[in-house]
């Protein structure tokens, strides 16, 4: 696929051309000839996805810091420099230390390698943690042609060839490594796979470039000639369809989609990604401000303005029409769990919230208030991060949104704060995204309906400057299906919003007829968007909204008589251990907050009577690490 931008009417449009390959079937075996040496490919590492056991905490596959072993690679006959041979193809295995850049995890910034020579495709040796994920190819050739197109690659946990043949299995081994360990997960098998893109054999290339959201990982590309071409998709990350109907698929034919019975489960969805300038989230980053202006609405639409990579929130327009806010956590477990069984701890939940517990997010809690948002209007959102320093804990989030449009006076209201453990490791605040969405899911569609929004604004904060840091690049992408097209029609010209529309066209639509686009990088702060949204400057949000949370329960109340130690209060965690002390010595370790949050009066005997004075008991979360204090005067 061929993807090009040009401008019409101030606004920067996105046209799809189809990529033709030569042939509709390939094997399992490319029956590759190499045509170039991958040497220069190290030159672009920016990423370590293999750490042995000294080198644990260096693992950046992941935001849990996920790495291959190598011990394990090298047992399987993978060791640095070692030969991979996979769909007939050879690549060579990064030949660096454990814990040293081994991998190119392309991101907003194209990462450029200078892979020169000629041949019909260039193939990829790589993968990542999450979800199938495509990235951004330019290859550019001696004469100064282009060619723009992307290629993909699948979760390091995919157990099962692709039914499309769009990726082929490299190899796999048993167990990775984590900061808490070496060779763990044995149980489970991580691997690399094989993708590619197919290029003019009659040219000579000069180099390519990669770019996307930073979730790919590629180890080794090269130029080779194969005897069947590889198999191209014209979007990454959806569902596979049969193969006899398939026109996303180069090669297969244009099919009429209600004909075949093929349809999705909704309207497609379209994401932004958010980074800053440079392409590179602050490290100490806990917070994630947005703002939204929703446009045009339909029954089940939901105005996603923070995603991150434990949960996301946002506004939604329900099936009766009558419009809520929504913040979602996802539980520590894969897979889903039964409904109402909580597997993240709330903390704190606002008055009359409708806190409900999914199964679809691992046990994470999820809680709606009404919000009564109007089209037209702008508002604020946004997420906060504590680190929770206790064992097997991993971080504290906190919702906020603005309940009154941006324009007016400031009224920030606290939804919800959760204690999460996904994932499972210490991490800052990463994965920022954005999503407009059919929530309902009911295998129907309607022709012309269409839900718009304008986002901008967005901002991470950095402790350690002081300052928010803009998140004025944005990565665009769109889905498209047989029966729907997104149009990402309003990249605009500067001091315009920028936004996303979804349009329903109700039709089948041959690929080359669509208007869509993959991981587009948009710089927000260029001329093609130079002020997004129509919100008050970041100024503004940085004095009202509230950074951090509250650390101390919220009443704690505490008499004594003789040796006899009243505690009552209403601590945040629900079902909680609880440390008492007086005076910082410890007098009782088994206290436990009851279901609904609320500490009992519970009545602890003291080794001895407290002396004359004023004394200070405090209480503390063993779980959440949160305290509160009160005083006890002994005459």
């Amino acid at each position: 696929m061929a993807m090009n931008t040009r401008m019409r009417g101030g606004l920067a449009l996105l046209t799809a051309a189809a990529l033709v390959s030569g042939t509709t079937a390939a094997s399992a075996d490319l029956g590759s000839s190499d045509g170039n040496s991958s040497g220069s490919v190290a030159a672009a590492f920016n990423n370590v996805g293999i750490t042995d056991a000294s080198t644990l905490a260096k693992g950046q596959l992941d935001a849990a810091r996920s790495s291959f072993s190598a011990a394990g690679l090298t047992a399987a006959g993978y060791p640095p420099g070692g030969t991979v041979t996979a769909a007939g193809i050879d690549f060579t295995m990064p030949d660096t230390a454990p814990g040293e850049p081994d991998n190119i995890a392309p991101n907003a910034e194209p990462s450029r390698i200078k892979l020169r020579g000629q041949g019909n495709a260039v193939a990829f040796l790589a993968t990542t943690t999450s979800g199938s994920r495509p990235f951004n190819v330019t290859v550019t050739y001696k004469d100064k042609s282009t060619l723009q197109t992307f290629a993909l690659t699948n979760t390091w946990t995919t157990a099962t060839p692709d039914p499309l043949e769009l990726v082929h299995d490299a190899f796999r081994i048993s167990g990775r490594n984590t900061p808490a360990g070496a060779d763990v997960d044995t149980s489970k098998q991580y691997g690399m796979f094989v993708s590619g893109i197919n290029i003019d054999p009659a040219k000579e290339v000069k180099e390519i470039a990669v770019s996307g959201n930073g979730l790919a990982h590629i180890f080794d590309a090269r130029i080779v000639t194969v005897p069947t071409l590889f198999k191209v998709d014209s979007r990454g990350g959806r569902t596979p369809q049969p193969n006899s109907c398939d026109p996303l698929v180069s090669g297969q034919g244009i099919c009429d989609a209600q004909a075949a019975g093929i349809f999705e489960k909704a309207d497609p969805s379209a994401h932004l990604r958010y980074t800053t300038q440079n392409g590179v989230l602050p490290a100490d980053a806990n917070a994630f401000y947005n703002e939204v202006t929703p446009l045009s609405s339909a029954p089940a639409s939901y105005f996603m303005t923070n995603g991150f990579n434990a949960g996301y929130f946002g506004i939604q327009e329900l099936e009766d029409r009558s419009k809520i806010a929504i913040f979602s956590i996802f539980g520590p477990q894969k897979g889903q769990v039964p409904d109402g069984r909580l597997t993240s701890k709330v903390l704190y939940a606002i008055p009359g919230g409708n806190l409900v517990i999914h199964g679809e997010y691992a046990g994470g809690p999820s809680i709606r208030i009404p919000f009564h948002w109007e089209l037209g209007k702008n508002y604020a959102t946004m997420i906060t991060e504590q680190t929770d320093t206790s064992d097997g804990h991993a971080k504290i989030v906190t919702a906020w949104i603005n309940l009154k449009p941006t324009d007016e006076a400031p009224e920030w209201t606290r939804l919800m704060t959760v204690r999460t453990e996904r994932p499972a490791a210490q991490t800052n605040l990463s994965g920022l995204y954005s999503f407009i969405e059919d929530f309902k899911r009911d295998n129907l569609f309607t022709a012309g309906r269409a839900r718009t929004a304008s986002y901008g604004n967005a901002y991470t904060f950095s402790p350690a400057k002081d300052s928010w840091v803009p998140l004025n690049k944005v990565s665009f992408t769109g889905q498209m299906s047989r029966l729907f097209t997104i149009q990402n029609d309003a990249f605009p010209t500067a001091g315009q919003p920028c936004k996303v529309t979804e349009t329903v066209t109700g039709s089948s639509i041959p690929f080359r007829e669509a208007r869509s686009n993959v991981n587009s990088i948009w710089n927000t702060a260029s001329k093609s968007c130079r002020n997004p949204g129509s919100a008050a400057p970041i100024a503004a949000a940085k004095r009202d909204a509230p950074l951090y949370v509250q650390e101390t329960f919220a009443s704690i109340t505490a008499t004594v008589s003789g040796t006899a130690l009243a505690v009552t209060g209403s601590p945040y965690a629900n079902d909680e251990p609880l440390h008492v002390s007086v005076d910082g010595t410890s007098v009782a370790t088994t206290a436990t907050a009851g279901e609904d949050g609320k500490l009992a009066s519970t009545a602890i005997t003291l080794a001895a009577p407290l002396s004359a004075g004023t004394h200070t008991v405090t209480v503390t979360g063993k779980s959440s690490g949160l305290s509160g204090t009160a005083t006890v005067t002994v005459p």
